[in-house]
């Protein structure tokens, strides 16, 4: 009887396309997730932004009305009845580069809200939709009422 020890070539090269294989599903499962969870962190950072404009006017930070202005890729807070560009003291939030701003629905258009003094109530409600820029299916959304009230949904 002649026994063989070892494994075959064939057997050898069975194992590593099953490994390749089981690694490639991994690597993309993995990279969807990041991505998803991005999508999702740069939603609760628009929030956040769009919660420290309206307490910022709540409060008469400065003696001044503060409001928040939508991009593509920023957002940023705004000191004033009107967004400038140029202004230093702009508060400019950079979103994730997997992420943009796709639509912004507000009442009255434009992609500026602005929040009044004492009551931290707004005349540009809406909503301003997230999307992944590899995938502009994926969404997050969030609400902006009249209230001042902010919502993710």
């Amino acid at each position: 009887m002649n026994k063989s020890l070892g494994f075959t070539l064939a057997e050898t090269l069975m194992v590593v396309a099953i490994t390749v294989m089981v690694s490639m599903i991994m690597f993309f499962s993995f990279s969807n997730y990041s991505s998803t969870e991005a999508l999702s962190k740069d939603q609760a950072r628009v929030v956040s932004v769009l919660e420290k404009a309206r307490a910022l006017t709540l409060d008469s930070y400065n003696s001044s009305q503060y409001g928040v202005h939508f991009a593509t890729s920023t957002v940023t807070i705004f000191t004033g009845t009107t967004y400038n560009p140029a202004n230093s003291s702009n508060l400019v939030t950079t979103l994730n580069p997997r992420v943009q701003i796709s639509n912004i629905t507000l009442v009255g258009g434009g992609s500026d809200i602005l929040f009044n003094r004492l009551s931290g109530e707004t005349n540009q409600m809406g909503t301003t939709t997230l999307s992944l820029v590899a995938n502009d299916s994926v969404t997050r959304t969030v609400a902006i009422y009249s209230t001042g009230l902010i919502q993710p949904n």
